[in-house]
C-alpha cells in the first residue's frame, strides 16, 4: 500500500474498503490532534494534579460553538479521567466528573453531579439533602475535577439565582478542594465578572478561530492523512487551504464537517481526492453562526 503515503499508516487498509464502508468511517467521530488542543489538555491535567488547598486554581474553557471545547474536554477524559473500579473496597472512583448545567439553579446543579453517579434521588429533596449526597459521592469515588458545560447558561435567570449558583461552586471547590472548569462560550466570561473571587481563582484559556498559519497548515496535514482516499488532495496548498478556512469561517467543526461532505463526494464522484472543484461545490456550507442548509438542487 506504497501508492497511499498521503494516509496514516493506521487507516491505509481503510482505502481498500467498499465505497459505503469508507463512507462510514469517514462519518465516525475521530480526534484529531492539533497543539492548541494539546496544550489545553495539558493545562487540565496541570488543574488536576495541583495539590490541594483552601482557595484551588480553576479555569474558563471558552470558544465559540462547534470550535472544539467538546472534543478537548472528551481527549482529557479519556486520557486522564477513565473511571476506575476498585475491586478490594468496591467502589468506583471518578477522577473527572463532566456535567452540563442549563441554568443558574442550585439543586439542578446537585440533581446533574448526582445524574453522572446514576444514584438515586427525588426531586423533591431539599438543596441540603442534595448537596450532602453530591459531596459524600464525590469524595468517596475520589473526584478530583468537575467540569461544567455550557458554563455560560449560568446568565439565565435572576442576578440572585446567578450569585447563589456561583456561592455553591465556590462552595463545592473549597469543600471538596477540587478545581472547577467552565466550559462555553465567550459569555461565560461574564458569569464571573462581578465576583472578583471568581476572577482571580478562574484563569482563562481561550480557543481561537483558525487562521492561515503554521498551526492551520498542519490541522489540514492532521485530516488529510485521516481521510481513506486514493489520491492525494494537498489541502495544505494555498489554494484550497485559503478557500476551506473561509468558507469554513476559521471554525473548527465547520471546517470538519466541511471536509467529510467533499471527502464523501470525492469517493462517489471516482476523483478519489478533494480538488478546488468539489470544495466550491460546497461554498454553500455556512458557518455555525448561521444557518445550515442542505443543498437540494
Amino acid at each position: 500500500m506504497d501508492e497511499f503515503k498521503h494516509v496514516d499508516k493506521k487507516y491505509r487498509q481503510i482505502v481498500l474498503l467498499p465505497n459505503k464502508e469508507r463512507v462510514s468511517f469517514i462519518n465516525q467521530k475521530r480526534w484529531i490532534s492539533y497543539p492548541i488542543a494539546i496544550k489545553a489538555i495539558q493545562e487540565l491535567k496541570n488543574l488536576m494534579d495541583q495539590p490541594k488547598q483552601q482557595r484551588m486554581r480553576s479555569a474558563l474553557l471558552i470558544g465559540e460553538s462547534n470550535n472544539g471545547k467538546s472534543s478537548v474536554i472528551e481527549k482529557f477524559c479519556e486520557v486522564y479521567g477513565q473511571p476506575i473500579v476498585d475491586e478490594e473496597d468496591e467502589i468506583l472512583k471518578k477522577p473527572v466528573l463532566v456535567t452540563e448545567v442549563s441554568a443558574p439553579k442550585v439543586k439542578d446543579i446537585y440533581i446533574s453531579i448526582l445524574e453522572e453517579f446514576w444514584a438515586p434521588f427525588k426531586t423533591t429533596q431539599t438543596e441540603s439533602e442534595l448537596r450532602k449526597q453530591a459531596f459524600d459521592l464525590m469524595r468517596v469515588c475520589e473526584v478530583k475535577m468537575l467540569i461544567l458545560d455550557e458554563f455560560h447558561t449560568l446568565l439565565a435567570g435572576t442576578a440572585k439565582q446567578r450569585q447563589n449558583a456561583l456561592a455553591e461552586l465556590k462552595m463545592i471547590s473549597n469543600k471538596i478542594k477540587i478545581p472547577i472548569v467552565g466550559a462555553g462560550t465567550k459569555d461565560a466570561l461574564s458569569v464571573i465578572q462581578n465576583d472578583p473571587q471568581l476572577q482571580s481563582r478562574f484563569w482563562v484559556m481561550k480557543l481561537p478561530k483558525w487562521e492561515r498559519n503554521k498551526d492551520f497548515v498542519q490541522l489540514l496535514s492532521s485530516f488529510e492523512k485521516a481521510l481513506p482516499l486514493k489520491q492525494k488532495s494537498n489541502l495544505t496548498s494555498k489554494e484550497l487551504g485559503e478557500r476551506i478556512l473561509e468558507i469554513s469561517d476559521g471554525n473548527l467543526g465547520n471546517l470538519h464537517e466541511l471536509l467529510k461532505v467533499c471527502a464523501i463526494e470525492a469517493i462517489h464522484s471516482g476523483k478519489e481526492k478533494i480538488d478546488i472543484d468539489i470544495v466550491e461545490a460546497f461554498s454553500w456550507f455556512t458557518p455555525t453562526k448561521g444557518q445550515r442548509e442542505i443543498k437540494l438542487t
